[in-house]
């Protein structure tokens, strides 16, 4: 098997994560604690550790598992929180790619490329704006290149 991949998203994208993930946990929160009665009264303990401990602990773990690399073969990607996957795509492969900013990642200045090829897409998430640019440009011309 070849190196790992040596690019990371932007440290910025544990943010994100985080917020992600404590709206995620206060909904289910407020189900519990809303919807709980005096039977289940004990259920708003499981939201609230996971609100406690998800937002930094999950988006740690993902930040520092996620990488990516552009080289010679293809995209290399590596990702996962629990479960680690690796793919390549090829750049025969690649029929088109793009960049995607959603309300959040405007806020923090970033973006997502997304690679797009007959069997699905795959996605670099949450690089600077910048960057995501960049690399969008660049896979578009080394896939043209593959011709």
């Amino acid at each position: 098997m070849s190196a790992e991949p040596a690019r990371r998203l932007s440290p910025r994208a544990r943010s994100v994560w985080a917020v992600h993930q404590a709206l995620a946990w206060l909904v289910l929160l407020a189900l519990a604690v809303a919807f709980g009665g005096r039977l289940w009264s004990l259920l708003w303990v499981l939201p609230l550790a996971g609100l406690l401990a998800g937002p930094l602990g999950v988006s740690a773990i993902r930040w520092r598992r996620w990488r990516w690399d552009v080289g010679d073969e293809g995209i290399d990607i590596r990702h996962g929180t629990l479960t680690v996957r690796r793919t390549l795509i090829p750049w025969i492969r690649v029929q088109h790619v793009d960049t995607r900013q959603g309300v959040v990642e405007q806020l923090f200045k970033l973006a997502t490329v997304v690679v797009h090829t007959a069997a699905g897409a795959h996605e670099i998430p949450l690089l600077d704006s910048r960057e995501a640019e960049i690399l969008r440009e660049r896979i578009g011309a080394l896939a043209r290149r593959d011709d």
